[in-house]
């Protein structure tokens, strides 16, 4: 803070409430943005219970004390070290909310968010694979799925029949009313996971698309699949291929999009009185 006015301070204290939700109580001093009447009814409208220290009586807030002799203690080895003391102060801030606490056994951050804190050592707790919140993951994934349901019969959405080794046209990404939604440009499909689509036009340039980004090319006798670029397209012993192209294929390979789920059908039946 550069200053001691109750409107900036009122501020700060705004943006830990919105990630944090507002508090029980506040204790305080009665240094100056906490002592007038306007911090005081910011505290009632936001119904927050405002607790003031006795003036010259620091013990009746011990535990700001305490953490003021930490705090003062990493500033000057930053002095003596010549290091960035607003790094330095990051530094202690995380490592103190993510060490176990002496008495509850337990990070400061772990009690206040509810979930294990995640540090550099590996832990079931942590792991991507463990059952925390089974229900909610098994909800959320419910209602996921009824929602693409619903959108892909509102959009009239059908399985792709774009495959591998077929002629295509881009998408045109230029704005304009008269320009054309397609590029007229052949491109042919050298590799597809799910939506997930990489192409390739006659000079070997490699574009990653959505597959509803494509549209087939009309066919004719002469599109066959000699008319593939003669390049190799393995990472692997490949000196030619420019980076771009490199970065497309480690995408692709890196990037595992979830499968389409496939959705539920039922079977359409006349209503009896209408037989």
């Amino acid at each position: 803070m550069k200053g001691t006015a109750a409107e900036k301070t009122i501020e700060a204290l705004e943006t830990i409430f919105n990630e944090q939700t507002y508090p029980e109580t506040i204790r305080t001093d009665n240094g100056p943005p906490f002592a007038g009447q306007q911090f005081a009814d910011y505290c009632r409208s936001k119904n927050i219970r405002l607790i003031r220290t006795i003036p010259y009586w620091p013990q009746m807030n011990g535990l700001v004390e305490r953490q003021n002799q930490g705090i003062l203690r990493v500033l000057r080895i930053a002095k003596a070290t010549n290091s960035d003391w607003r790094k330095a102060i990051k530094d202690y801030v995380y490592m103190y909310n993510t060490s176990p606490h002496s008495i509850t056994d337990q990070p400061p951050m772990e009690l206040m968010t509810g979930r294990p804190v995640k540090d550099l050592i590996p832990s079931f707790r942590t792991d991507a694979n463990c059952n925390r919140n089974e229900d909610v993951r098994e909800k959320d994934a419910i209602k996921k799925l009824q929602g693409k349901i619903y959108a892909d019969e509102k959009r009239h959405a059908k399985p792709s029949d774009i495959n591998v080794g077929d002629f295509v046209m881009l998408k045109n990404y230029e704005t304009g009313k008269l320009e054309p939604k397609f590029r007229l440009e052949k491109f042919t499909v050298v590799k597809k996971h799910g939506n997930d689509t990489v192409v390739v036009n006659g000079d070997g340039v490699m574009y990653r698309r959505s597959v509803t980004h494509l549209r087939k090319w009309p066919s004719t006798n002469n599109d066959t699949a000699e008319s593939l670029p003669q390049r190799p397209l393995s990472l692997e012993g490949n000196k030619d291929l420019k980076e771009n192209d490199k970065r497309v294929l480690e995408d692709m390979e890196t990037d595992e999009p979830e499968a389409a789920s496939k959705r539920p059908t039922r079977t359409k039946k006349l209503p009896e009185r209408f037989r």
